[in-house]
């Protein structure tokens, strides 16, 4: 089992850029469908860019003794709240593999109490949380598999959604520039072979003549575009419909939409949540 790791956060890319700031976001101010059910969720997938679709919490839980909207907690369809909390998750998830590589053991896995596990605006209160660390960019995420809008993880229990946190929360591994490029060249490489025209998460088909620039997204990490407010807790290219995943084993990715290497870890303005489309 893990120790506390919540420390190690990576520095910025040389050649990624940062946006202008916008308006932070609260997990809460809008809903989102998946599988056909309205569901209050962490992302909308819309950066301002009109490519999703927010509307504000206009508290439809039931009522408490007081006459109050009571708040429930969002789940998928047909999941109680005891297996949102403790499992078991879909099959797709028992011993699926991390972002980071780490592959789940059902049998070897923590309690979400045992690690203070909490939403990311409650999170920003806790001592131990770093500005912008969420699900998504966490090693140990598992990214939505079904499309009903959560994930789970390699080292804790129960479904696990990308804009929570934990005091387990461990960076993505920055990946090594590949041998024999420099990291300037990153941004604007041809990509490996099995990248060219490879297939996104969704399955839509890269055209390596038709794609945007880094800096024509804002391409930068996921961490720093949260802390900055030009993105939304839990969006990061891992959880992106565009992005192709590793598929050579060094750790880079692709994007079917925007040229260079991409890393799981990234965060563009074109950013568009996998479970839309799953």
């Amino acid at each position: 089992m893990k120790d506390l790791k919540y420390g190690g956060m990576s520095k910025n890319k040389s050649w990624r850029r940062h946006g202008p700031n916008r308006d932070t976001w609260s997990r809460r101010s809008y809903l989102v469908a998946t599988v056909g059910v309205a569901a209050l969720s962490g992302c909308s997938g819309d950066t301002g860019n009109g490519d999703g679709t927010a509307a504000p919490d206009e508290g439809d839980g039931e009522d408490d003794e007081n006459g109050e909207d009571e708040e429930e907690e969002e789940r998928p369809e047909g999941v109680s709240a005891e297996e949102f909390e403790s499992g078991p998750v879909p099959d797709a998830y028992l011993s699926a593999t991390s972002l980071g590589g780490e592959q789940r053991d059902p049998d070897g896995l923590r309690t979400k109490s045992d690690v203070s596990f909490s939403e990311y605006e409650d999170a920003r209160e806790m001592e131990a949380h770093q500005p912008g660390t969420c699900c998504a960019n966490c090693a140990d995420y598992i990214p939505d598999k079904d499309g009903d809008g959560f994930g789970a993880c390699a080292e804790v229990e129960g479904y696990v959604g990308r804009e929570d946190w934990c005091t387990i929360y461990e960076s993505l591994p920055e990946p090594e520039v590949p041998e024999g490029m420099s990291e300037d060249e990153l941004a604007t490489a041809e990509v490996p072979e099995p990248y060219r025209t490879a297939s996104s998460q969704v399955g839509e088909t890269r055209d390596p003549e038709n794609l945007s620039s880094h800096e024509d997204v804002d391409l930068m990490e996921s961490v720093d575009a949260i802390e900055e407010g030009v993105a939304r807790p839990g969006q990061s290219c891992g959880n992106c419909a565009e992005f192709v995943p590793d598929k050579n084993g060094d750790t880079w990715g692709a994007c079917a939409k925007v040229e260079g290497y991409i890393a799981a870890e990234d965060w563009c303005a074109i950013w568009e949540h996998v479970s839309e489309e799953l």
